[in-house]
């Protein structure tokens, strides 16, 4: 077997129409074997998928009792028989070329892993906004695969496509990691001398969340979960990765001191001019630069709050 595709899923009704057929169209011509790996989704997105994948002889739907990513491509892996594994998501359109490239990429150049950048899309107008917000640097910082489009070697790449032996050399997921198990596994390659190429022709659309509360929850265990990834993995720590938390602690300190003497206020009236400053120059429109308004805190803070109950919680241990 050529390739081997591992799709852990939990709750995509929303997504996973749009995101299943590209997938299989990206696969039509590739020998390949494809896992979806249910987490008991509770909004039909086992029941659709059943139904999808019957006529597909290649095609597999398992259960993950744990609901967790790291655990049900984990469960799973031992099933595949590719000389290449892919783990991607039911919230991603892959275009048609998709695996072919990765693989011919993994042949012909001097890379172990490859991945592509991401375009972030809303199904909404709320989604486009965030979507603009969660493709600069003023929004996710250094992240390089949601801010440039170049070929460029890299710590990490999302729905990344690896060749067999890299996993067979450093193991699989940690599943003590409920969110950035992709980001401790690519900088243990990377620790490990692997290369991990980020490759414009495999870029792919990613389907953000539509509303702030899921977009908070999601970076809120992004944070949470990232000084545990450093603890395991101390390759990818770099200092930019403590600028979230340095800003949530100057402003809860802030806060506080501005009882005190009102000038400490002036921290808050700087970022709002960036957050305006962003705003505009991100946003197509009025009702978007007041949204982002909102959207860029909700990024900082939450993976900040998120960051800084994730020390506490190793310090305590």
């Amino acid at each position: 077997m050529l390739l081997s595709v591992i799709i852990p899923i939990r709750n995509e009704i929303k997504y996973i129409k749009e995101s299943f057929h590209s997938i299989m169209n990206s696969t039509m011509l590739i020998e390949s074997e494809l896992f979806f790996v249910d987490g008991l989704s509770t909004d039909g997105t086992y029941e659709w998928l059943k139904n999808a994948i019957a006529n597909h002889e290649n095609c597999q739907l398992k259960k993950n009792k744990d609901k967790i990513v790291s655990f049900g491509f984990n469960s799973v892996f031992n099933e595949t028989t590719g000389k290449y594994i892919s783990r991607i998501d039911g919230h991603t359109i892959y275009p048609k070329t998709y695996f072919r490239d990765a693989i011919n990429i993994l042949n012909n150049e001097k890379a172990d892993v490859v991945g592509g950048p991401t375009n972030h899309i809303g199904k909404t107008w709320k989604g486009n906004a965030i979507a603009n917000c969660m493709m600069n640097p003023f929004g996710v910082g250094n992240s390089k695969f949601r801010i440039l489009k170049t070929e460029t070697y890299v710590d990490t790449v999302p729905f990344p496509i690896y060749k067999r032996s890299v996993l067979e050399h450093i193991g699989l997921y940690d599943e003590e990691l409920i969110k950035n198990q992709d980001d401790e596994l690519n900088y243990r390659c990377r620790a490990n001398g692997y290369k991990i190429l980020m490759s414009p022709r495999l870029i792919t659309n990613y389907m953000v969340r539509e509303r702030l509360i899921d977009l908070w929850r999601q970076y809120f265990f992004y944070g949470l979960f990232k000084p545990l990834v450093f603890r395991k993995v101390k390759y990818g720590f770099q200092f930019y990765h403590l600028i979230p938390v340095i800003h949530t602690l100057f402003s809860s300190f802030a806060i506080i001191l501005t009882f005190f003497n009102p000038y400490f206020f002036l921290y808050f009236i700087m970022y709002l001019i960036f957050d305006i400053i962003f705003s505009i120059i991100y946003s197509n429109s009025m009702k978007n630069f007041f949204f982002s308004l909102l959207v860029y805190p909700c990024l900082h803070y939450s993976y900040g709050f998120g960051m800084c109950l994730g020390y506490i919680k190793r310090l305590i241990k």
